[in-house]
């Protein structure tokens, strides 16, 4: 198998996590299809955290633990498979980088999502749903440039910020930053 293969594998497990603690965080509805969804593939890691249920501010944190730690163990166990020597200070490197580029792949999906659901009137709930789970995202930018009558142009705005600071991550941490 490649080894992208498993790196993508890894920063999906990731994802679900990390989009556990926003849903969480969010206050969406805990009975709509997609939450059941992502609640019922990570319960059984979720369970057996002490502080799951915990917040900061009204912000769920453990998903992101979770996700962490995940991104932690997979670095070690690349690490010792594929290279030669341990060093703890590049893993530790690896899974935070692996930590928060999933998070922004997974607001930038968020977004994406959320702008094409607004144009079909079939997926008037999942369109509802994304914009509760950006909301605390897009709400600043929306302060500032409110909508313009239908548009709203914040969402663009956000999604050209993450693709800025993707690429300032890229120069700043050049290839580590591409594998990822």
């Amino acid at each position: 198998m490649q080894i992208n293969f498993y790196i993508m594998l890894a920063e999906a497990v990731i994802i679900l996590f990390e989009l556990r603690s926003l849903m969480q965080s969010s206050g969406i509805d805990y009975y709509h299809p997609a939450t059941q969804t992502v609640v019922k593939l990570t319960e059984p890691v979720m369970k057996l955290l002490p502080f799951r249920n915990k917040n900061i501010k009204g912000f769920y944190y453990a998903g992101f633990i979770v996700a962490f730690v995940l991104a932690l163990m997979f670095w070690f166990g690349f690490v010792a498979k594929f290279a030669e020597s341990l060093n703890i200070t590049a893993i530790i490197m690896f899974s935070v980088l692996m930590t928060v580029k999933s998070f922004g792949y997974l607001i930038l999906f968020l977004l994406l999502a959320q702008a094409l659901c607004s144009w079909l009137p079939a997926t008037r709930g999942y369109s509802f749903m994304f914009g509760q789970l950006t909301y605390p995202i897009v709400a600043p930018v929306q302060k500032i440039i409110p909508p313009i009558g239908m548009i709203d142009i914040s969402l663009m705005i956000v999604m050209i910020a993450i693709f800025a600071l993707n690429r300032l991550a890229y120069s700043i941490f050049g290839l580590y930053w591409a594998i990822l």
